[in-house]
């Protein structure tokens, strides 16, 4: 090897030190993103949380209380009853562009001949006016009422839609206070809806509208199937161990893998194996919310010290985050096969002492070497062939 290739000693602590240097760094960075990756994400999962929230219960249950409150609320008429007069003051907000009711008619006209050539105050038409909205025109003083919030780009085109604004302002003053009683009204119906659903009459008409309307629709009657198998499954009252962590061997013999018990087996599947069975959820990584449901005998599943939490992490990790308990450790070890070998695991603080093996020595003496060669009269015969005994006649039998 030529000598130019090899560093010379005086370059090896450089290089040393500005590895050293680099893998600091690296560190550092690592765990820094560890530290701040985790209340990050949290706040995004939250954040993502509440906007499905908002957006699929909130959003649309305050629509619904704010549609009903501008229909019973709506002081609309059809715009046919209505016509447009020259010579009128603009309003605020809409300018020339308003109606005056042929009710009223009469009572502008005089107003107007009344001002004569001073001109007609605003202030006495704003009681007669009203604002065109498609085929329909609403009164001035609710227009002017919601154009003072709103933009105009963001101005509503209708006048349901007006009303529908004008109940966020008038009757609660802000969107927020609207959808915390949409919220509230939400919760109330639905404890209601399940006083009646719970009755004899209400699952009867339950169950014959899913049998007579949606197990009739080709596309419908599967996905509604499917999705109220998944909703009873959360939301049914039937207690369900999941607290309970469990070891089996799958997928073969020798490789354990962790389980979550969720319940007893079919009856059929029992009766067939002889023995009880329990169904085990063994969760994939790293998304322990998903994996494969088995039916295995309580004999051959091995319960866990550990809890539901400490198993997702675990899975999450893959097997990185091991539980403080479950670490093998010499201590934990030595302490785990005194109670299995004394079988009695209510022992507590029993530790086996697992001596060093006795160090052997290679040399040997002269005596030890005429003892091994030396053997027994007995042993120094030689070998004496085997003679087949001969078989006992048996004696005759008497009848």
């Amino acid at each position: 090897m030529d000598s130019s290739t090899i560093p010379s000693p005086d370059e090896n602590p450089a290089i040393k030190s500005e590895k050293k240097a680099i893998g600091t760094t690296h560190r550092f960075f690592l765990r820094g993103l560890a530290i701040s990756l985790p209340p990050i994400l949290t706040l995004v999962i939250v954040i993502w949380v509440l906007g499905v929230i908002n957006d699929y219960i909130i959003a649309p249950t305050t629509t619904t209380v704010r549609y009903c409150i501008a229909y019973f609320t709506d002081d609309s008429e059809p715009r046919d009853d209505f016509v447009e007069l020259n010579n009128l003051p603009p309003l605020e907000y809409c300018r020339d562009d308003y109606l005056i009711s042929k009710t009223h008619l009469t009572q502008v006209e005089a107003i107007e001949k009344k001002a004569g050539v001073n001109g007609i105050d605003r202030n006495q038409i704003i009681p007669y006016a009203w604002v065109p909205f498609g085929d329909r025109a609403v009164p001035y003083a609710d227009y002017r009422e919601v154009a003072k919030r709103i933009r105009a780009s963001d101005m509503p085109t209708t006048a349901m839609g007006l009303y529908m604004e004008l109940a966020t302002t008038r009757w609660f003053k802000s969107l927020f206070h609207l959808s915390a009683v949409a919220v509230a009204l939400t919760i109330v119906a639905l404890y209601f809806l399940g006083r009646f659903v719970t009755a004899r009459i209400g699952s009867w008409m339950v169950l014959k509208f899913e049998q007579g309307v949606l197990a009739r629709l080709p596309v419908v009657s599967n996905v509604y199937s499917s999705v109220k198998q998944v909703t009873d499954f959360f939301f049914s009252e039937r207690t369900v161990d999941y607290s309970r962590v469990v070891a089996v061997e799958y997928p073969r013999r020798g490789i354990w893998s962790l389980g979550f018990v969720t319940g007893d087996s079919m009856l059929e599947m029992t009766v067939t194996a002889g023995e009880p069975l329990v169904a085990i959820l063994i969760p994939t990584s790293p998304m322990p919310v998903t994996g494969y449901t088995m039916s295995v005998p309580k004999s051959e599943i091995v319960d866990l010290n550990i809890t539901v939490d400490q198993a997702f992490q675990f899975c999450l990790s893959c097997g990185v985050l091991v539980p403080p308990q479950q670490k093998v450790t010499d201590e934990l070890l030595r302490e785990e096969l005194g109670k299995r070998l004394l079988g009695d695991r209510k022992l507590a603080g029993f530790k086996v002492q697992i001596a060093p093996p006795e160090p052997t020595t290679q040399t040997s003496t002269i005596e030890d070497e005429h003892a091994t060669t030396e053997t027994s009269p007995e042993e120094s015969l030689p070998d004496q062939p085997d003679i087949p005994e001969e078989p006992q006649e048996k004696p005759p039998e008497s009848n």
